[in-house]
């Protein structure tokens, strides 16, 4: 086990006490390319927030936690992060390419804001299978059957949201009475 698969193991940690979130995305406006996704909530590390306060300090906002000149009296200590990640069925093994920190109950303006803890390929692949391991461990199923509900239940509501345009009125003189109104 590597260094960072074992930082992986001790600090990646979903949620399941909040709700998994089954969806869609896409990509390209003018050719649509649409793809199934699940998002998962996970629990706040000490890792986590650490790096999370690293990326607000630096863009110019007071840390939650003490970090270099802040210590507990001067830092958000009331505040927390809400932590995400995403994976897709665009391709397989696809984990999104950040970790979003969401700011929560913090006084600073940019409470409800997001940050992004950017993540490598090698980073994204050790993600993938510590989140597969969690899902199988307790939910009883792979992120790829997860992915596979994902996708059943996006094609289940676009057969449905699809507006039905074979109807057309057999009588269509009343076209300038609407006019006229």
């Amino acid at each position: 086990m590597s260094m960072f698969e074992r930082i992986v193991e001790d600090n990646i940690f979903i949620d399941f006490g909040s709700e998994v979130i089954f969806g869609s995305d896409q990509m390209y406006v003018s050719c649509p390319e649409r793809f199934a996704t699940v998002n998962f909530q996970l629990m706040s590390t000490w890792l986590l927030d650490s790096i999370a306060d690293r990326i607000r300090k630096d863009a110019g906002f007071v840390p939650m936690s003490p970090m270099d000149e802040y210590t507990d009296e001067t830092c958000d200590g009331d505040g927390w992060y809400d932590f995400f990640i995403g994976i897709s069925d665009r391709y397989e093994g696809a984990v999104d390419t950040s970790i979003e920190a969401v700011v929560c109950n913090s006084s600073s303006a940019d409470e409800g804001g997001s940050y992004s803890i950017d993540l490598s390929e090698e980073e994204q692949g050790y993600i993938y299978a510590r989140l597969d391991e969690q899902c199988r461990k307790y939910l009883g199923k792979s992120c790829a059957e997860l992915l596979d509900e994902a996708r059943e239940a996006m094609e289940e509501y676009e057969r449905s949201s699809f507006l039905d345009y074979s109807f057309v009125p057999e009588d269509t003189d009343d076209t300038d009475e609407q006019q006229g109104e």
